[in-house]
């Protein structure tokens, strides 16, 4: 029921937050808000998947919770980050590029392809306990995850590499940023809003590693807090802009 809630939470949160950043990338047509509103969709996919998945099986939702929180979220949150402060030649649309390539690849062969066990599913499933598969001391599989073993060899590969290449850029691109406004004695609210997303990025990162030292229960709250910081972070660091202010007040009329 906890993890529930705190799907609900985070879901709601990112979604919000998805809206106001695409608001601004419409009015201003920003490579970096493009890129992290797409995070944030992704986001929001990952949490909601959470929700459909905690009350019914459905290897389309698990694929795209898998595909989007796994893989999606934080190297489209770094790739924002990435156009914000790479400037020189086509670096940073390169590694677009090969972002959307990755994506595009995976896709598919994580929807449609990975091959799941809906037998290991059962109402209310921790999806972090019951994906893995589960070995004896001897090193014989025990019981079968949801996601098998022969999907390693596929979207499991790139999942670290993903998770680290998107994690440096936001956290570190963050603490940069904060650190050059610290020094330079201006915009004190960017410096603070930048920590907080620091913050808010490592959260996830955090929650991701225990799982892998079997822990599962932090994955939740991490998801929850580092949506709430990084939406913090960017209030604060965009506080008096005009565009915030417009797309919040459309958000709170329209509810």
């Amino acid at each position: 029921m906890l993890s529930l809630i705190l799907s609900m939470v985070s879901a709601i949160i990112s979604g919000i937050f998805a809206t106001i950043v695409l608001y601004r990338w419409w009015v201003g047509r920003r490579n970096y808000t493009l890129a992290w509103g797409i995070g944030l969709v992704m986001y929001f996919l990952g949490t909601f998947s959470q929700v459909i998945l905690s009350f019914t099986w459905s290897p389309f939702f698990f694929g795209l919770w898998y595909w989007s929180g796994a893989l999606m979220v934080a190297p489209w949150l770094g790739q924002g980050t990435a156009y914000l402060l790479i400037r020189r030649g086509n670096i940073a649309r390169n590694m677009q590029m090969a972002l959307i390539l990755v994506g595009l690849m995976t896709l598919p062969w994580t929807l449609f392809f990975t091959p799941f066990n809906g037998d290991a599913w059962h109402l209310n499933a921790d999806m972090t306990e019951v994906y893995r598969d589960v070995y004896d001391a001897n090193g014989e599989l025990v019981q079968p995850g949801i996601m098998s073993g022969s999907a390693r060899g596929t979207v499991r590969f790139f999942s670290p590499i993903m998770n680290i290449w998107g994690t440096v850029l936001l956290v570190g691109g963050a603490i940069y940023s904060a650190r050059a406004f610290r020094r330079k004695q201006v915009m004190r609210h960017r410096m603070i809003g930048n920590l907080f997303i620091a913050a808010g990025g490592l959260f996830p990162a955090f929650g991701g590693a225990l799982i892998r030292l079997g822990d599962p229960s932090f994955k939740y709250f991490g998801e929850m807090m580092g949506a709430i910081l990084i939406f913090i972070g960017f209030l604060y660091a965009t506080r008096g802009d005009k565009v915030t202010r417009g797309v919040i007040k459309t958000v709170g009329a329209s509810d």
